[in-house]
């Protein structure tokens, strides 16, 4: 019996044998297509997932700050007494406002911490406003910063009603007509007064700046951002237009990884909604984005595909309507058509090679950060970075490069060196540390390296190999490229969810560095109780060699600190972290007194790098570099700087001797009173006077609190006449007698 082929010709059975393989390939292209269509899914809305997490978290430091920035003021004796006051009645309204301000200023500007506008304390109670540059009547100052007319009442409404507190505002006309956000902070209930909201701190965003904090985020022109309390309460919203859904509906829908479809009613468009929590506050985040427009990308290559798949079938059928005709080319089409299949999957693998580096270095920071979601997220980051290793611990390498005291390099040269970093130093990380290779870049200058070791050798060892190998790489940076090179080495982890721990860890490590010891972990200084040592009247020197351009003082003052602290002292990293924030905070007031408008051009180089410079993280290093650029901008001519670093250096050596004054210092260099008081407002921004009380009183201080000393003859020390007088500076300048100061440090 015959076969139904056996009827058929040569070229039929070729026809029919191309037709399947067409066959064959179209399902394998669907089942790729589909394969790849989820793929590129997944990735939009695993980027939107990272995009809002990173988002949120960005906001929730900037509100952590802003809660500690209220308790800081809620503590303020001056400003509680302020908010106490009816208003410029009262004898002693504006001298307690005056002192308010002062504790204000004391503290970091809190515009330097937050990406915010202004920040000011409204006191309901004598309608007025407090920041660290205004006390102004709450009205006077709405007039003059061309409010609309009649806002004025009900912005103050606004600012003291407790339902809008502690959230974001909506939108609404800022000090310069433009939008802007405003959060509302009540300060402590201890000044609240019966019939009285209290006093409330605001911190005022224009809306590019709280773009900032969502730059990472779409919205595709009809999207929006909100957020909503538990209670179903909006905390905030970001977008062009008003919600489409309420909390309920948002609510209500069904997530899968925090992804879930909606359409409205009414309308045939369907919208992606992205969901995240916030830790610090647990505020429910929900972006919702037009789903054509989120998913573009999928529609391109849509259509890519449909081309191809066109293209492969018209040259299969014009392949084997020829092959028909002719049986000599036919297997040279087949190999033709296989070998561009062929280069086809070639391109698409070396496509996803070079996204591979991104895509690994994405999922380090995650790790090191702590931002993966869920554990389905977690094991996906796991596996495809081949981090199963039973018998391995993880731990975290944090390092910070710089430019070599040695290297000499100039302002304007400092972008292109950091631009050389990066390739430098990541290479020289890789080859020294070749075990995982994962690498991580917080910011400029800055990289860190997961590190694996094996279970069963102790930590100590693992430390001591670490440190060696981190010697050999400082070396050879700072011989070869005259880069300098600190790090830190945190603990190791088990389980590679916990690595986030171990990244805190080296980065509080390595801001405790010095110059002796470039690379330190935590068992460093885990035990150490020692005290820091700065008292205030380094302090007060330290402002007057900067104000003087006295680059030899400075330095000399920065090496008495590090061999008090680090060679004398073993000090924990708290003890580190309040040495550097108190020296930080000395000499970020003497970049604060510059007004760039009155520098010239060869000096405002320096200003921006200095600016730059306190956006990074601190060290006693980085310091002393920000300290010394300022000696370059405050720095004046020769004659009259040595000049005054002489009467300088007799103020320091003779501050005890009660006849100190103008005339005594006129006498003794051989210049008019009046010359000198201009030179020394000129050179040191401040007047004498007001100086040399303020270096009694850092002296003052530090005799008060060693219980060694005599309270009743102090004065004798520091250059008053009697006691009486010496205990009323004392109490201008602290708030409390010398007696009280101690007792309470005693009771302590």
């Amino acid at each position: 019996m015959k076969k139904p082929t056996d009827k058929l010709s040569f070229s039929q059975l070729m026809m029919l044998s191309y037709i399947a393989l067409l066959g064959i390939i179209l399902i394998i292209g669907i089942v790729l297509y589909n394969v790849s269509y989820e793929q590129v899914k997944y990735g939009i809305n695993q980027q939107n997932r990272l995009s809002l997490s990173s988002a949120v978290s960005r906001l929730d430091t900037s509100l952590e700050v802003m809660n500690a920035a209220a308790r800081q003021i809620s503590a303020a004796s001056t400003i509680n007494n302020l908010a106490s006051l009816t208003g410029d009645e009262d004898p002693d309204f504006f001298y307690t406002g005056y002192l308010a301000q002062q504790d204000i200023k004391s503290t970091t500007p809190l515009e330097r911490l937050l990406p915010i506008k202004s920040s000011f304390i409204y006191i309901p109670r004598s309608n007025y406003l407090l920041s660290s540059i205004i006390f102004s009547d709450f009205d006077f100052y709405m007039r003059n910063n061309k409010r609309a007319p009649g806002i004025s009442e009900a912005f103050s409404a606004f600012l003291t009603d407790s339902k809008n507190w502690n959230k974001f505002s909506p939108p609404f006309p800022g000090t310069d007509n433009s939008l802007a956000f405003i959060y509302v902070h009540p300060l402590s209930s201890r000044m609240v007064t019966p019939g009285n909201a209290g006093p409330v701190l605001c911190f005022e965003f224009d809306s590019e700046r709280i773009n900032e904090y969502f730059k990472e985020i779409n919205l595709f022109g009809s999207g929006y951002l909100t957020a909503y309390h538990k209670n179903g309460e909006q905390m905030f919203r970001l977008g062009s237009m008003e919600p489409l859904f309420d909390y309920q509906t948002l609510q209500s829908l069904y997530y899968q990884n925090d992804i879930a479809y909606v359409t409205p009613e009414g309308s045939t468009q369907e919208f992606l909604v992205t969901t995240g929590t916030s830790d610090y506050n647990n505020w429910t985040y929900y972006l919702v984005q037009p789903k054509n427009q989120a998913y573009y990308s999928i529609t391109s290559y849509q259509r890519f595909f449909t081309m191809i798949t066109f293209m492969v079938f018209l040259a299969g059928g014009m392949i084997a309507t020829f092959s028909s005709r002719t049986s000599r080319q036919r297997l040279a089409n087949l190999v033709h058509e296989l070998t561009a299949s062929e280069s086809l999957a070639t391109a698409l693998h070396l496509q996803m090679e070079k996204q591979k580096p991104v895509v690994l270095e994405s999922y380090t920071r995650r790790i090191m950060e702590g931002s993966v979601t869920s554990n389905e997220e977690m094991q996906h980051i796991i596996k495809l970075m081949d981090l199963e290793r039973p018998d391995t611990k993880f731990h975290v390498l944090y390092t910070e490069v710089s430019p070599s005291e040695d290297a000499n390099i100039q302002a304007e040269d400092m972008e292109l060196c950091i631009q050389n970093y990066d390739m430098l130093v990541r290479e020289s990380l890789r080859r020294h540390y070749p075990d995982t290779g994962y690498l991580y870049k917080p910011s400029d200058r800055v990289f860190a390296v997961l590190l694996a070791s094996d279970i069963h050798t102790p930590y100590e060892q693992i430390v001591e190999e670490n440190k060696a190998v981190f010697t050999a790489l400082h070396d050879e940076l700072l011989n070869r490229y005259g880069i300098w090179i600190r790090g830190g080495i945190g603990d190791r982890n088990g389980l590679i969810s916990y690595t986030w721990k171990s990244y805190q860890q080296a980065k509080e490590a390595k801001t405790i560095t010095t110059a002796e010891k470039y690379v330190l972990s935590t068992s460093d200084f885990a035990n150490s109780s020692d005290v820091y040592y700065y008292p205030e009247s380094l302090s007060v020197q330290l402002s007057g060699f900067i104000s003087t351009g006295n680059k030899d003082q400075v330095s000399e003052l920065f090496k008495l600190i590090r061999n008090e602290n680090t060679v004398k002292r073993s000090l924990s990293y708290t003890q580190q972290h309040w040495l550097i924030s108190d020296i930080r905070g000395t000499i970020f007031k003497k970049r604060h007194n510059i007004s760039a408008d009155d520098l010239p051009s060869d000096k405002l180089k320096y200003l921006d790098l200095i600016d730059r410079q306190f956006e990074g993280e601190m060290s006693l290093s980085a310091l002393k570099t920000i300290a010394l650029e300022l000696c370059e901008v405050y720095g004046t001519d020769t004659e009259s700087n040595d000049l005054i670093l002489k009467i300088q250096s007799y103020i320091n050596n003779n501050y005890h001797n009660p006849d100190l004054g103008l005339s005594k210092i006129s006498e003794e260099f051989g210049i008019s009173e009046n010359y000198f008081s201009y030179l020394f407002k000129k050179e040191v921004s401040e007047n004498f006077s007001t100086y040399l009380e303020r270096l009694r009183m850092a002296r003052a201080k530090e005799m008060v609190l060693d219980s060694a000393n005599n309270l009743s003859n102090l004065y004798q020390y520091l250059g008053y006449n009697n006691a009486a007088s010496f205990r009323r500076a004392f109490k201008k300048n602290f708030g409390v007698s010398p007696k009280e100061m101690r007792d309470k440090v005693n009771a302590k």
